[in-house]
């Protein structure tokens, strides 16, 4: 009898250990739920939990920066313009700013109290996230795992919970606080109106209202044009010699219709198409362009016919 061998495997084996684990692994998209936190963070000088939950439960919207590392060059430029202009973000639109980065409490704690003058902070007033274990910045997909640090990328999270906006710089190139404060904008005029926002939209322009129905007043007028008008431009580019499809001939033009033998190539460089000025004056322009039409077309069955002697031949 055939043994079923069962292998027993550790928990560590399996990629992903929970149904959290698992919805981590997933690509963020906007549009989607933001990965939910609960963290430690230095706020005031203090260190205090903040969570998702409690800013969108308070129905506020949620910016997330992520960046690399403390005692750097850039990131404290950024922190400090976003926690300059902070009362815009939470008073003026409901909106709060949290930094992140894979220090450690302590390490940001001390940062944020060190002066400018010494490579600190000064004393900033947004909150500092401390994310050594690197769960948050797995859960947002923006962990460089060889270095151990985030990228520098920034969420905009509704207080739905939903991503809403993604971007992420280049590690020496910053963020600017305009920007983020106009796309927020215009996602707060999107849900409020349900217009759209055209390029380089800011606060107080107009929206693009792509619902609503086009009115025309008044009749509305469809030209059409006959046969003949159709073709005049056609016939005429092909008589002033800046058509493709003939040449004309440097000579006197034909006064007659030519004919068409199958044993004899015409292929010259006389056309079958002629200025309608050469011809006398009683004859109208429409037979003339009827005339050029007919013998355009014995042109192409004559061609066609020598291309079939051709494929005949033994």
């Amino acid at each position: 009898m055939a043994r079923l061998l069962v292998q027993s495997r550790k928990v560590e084996d399996f990629p992903y250990r929970s149904i959290s684990g698992l919805l981590a692994s997933m690509a963020l998209q906007v549009g989607k739920p933001a990965p939910a936190f609960n963290c430690t963070a230095v706020v005031d000088g203090k260190l205090k939990n903040v969570s998702l939950e409690g800013y969108t439960s308070a129905n506020h919207w949620v910016i997330l920066v992520f960046f690399p590392k403390a005692w750097s060059f850039i990131c404290p430029t950024e922190i400090r313009a976003f926690s300059s202009r902070l009362e815009e973000f939470l008073y003026a639109r409901s909106c709060a700013v949290v930094f992140a980065s894979t220090d450690n409490e302590h390490c940001l704690k001390a940062w944020n109290s060190t002066s400018e003058m010494e490579g600190g902070l000064g004393g900033v007033h947004v909150p500092l996230i401390s994310d050594c274990n690197h769960k948050l910045s797995r859960d947002y997909q923006v962990l460089i795992e060889e270095e151990g640090i985030a990228q520098r990328a920034l969420f905009i999270i509704d207080p739905k919970g939903r991503i809403r906006n993604i971007t992420i710089n280049d590690t020496d190139v910053g963020r600017s606080v305009d920007e983020a404060q106009r796309v927020l904008d215009a996602l707060v005029f999107k849900d409020e109106f349900g217009e759209g926002c055209p390029v380089n939209w800011k606060k107080g322009d107009k929206g693009l209202d792509y619902k609503a129905e086009t009115t025309i007043e008044g009749a509305i007028e469809v030209s059409k044009k006959s046969w003949s008008e159709w073709a005049r431009p056609k016939l005429q580019r092909a008589w002033s010699g800046t058509s493709g499809i003939s040449t004309l001939s440097t000579g006197t033009p034909p006064t007659s219709r030519p004919t068409y033998d199958r044993s004899i190539s015409h292929s010259g460089t006389h056309s079958p198409i002629y200025s309608p000025g050469a011809r006398g004056s009683h004859v109208s322009l429409s037979t003339q362009m009827e005339e050029a039409l007919m013998q355009q077309r014995m042109e192409n069955l004559n061609a066609a016919m020598q291309n079939q002697s051709v494929g005949m031949a033994v």
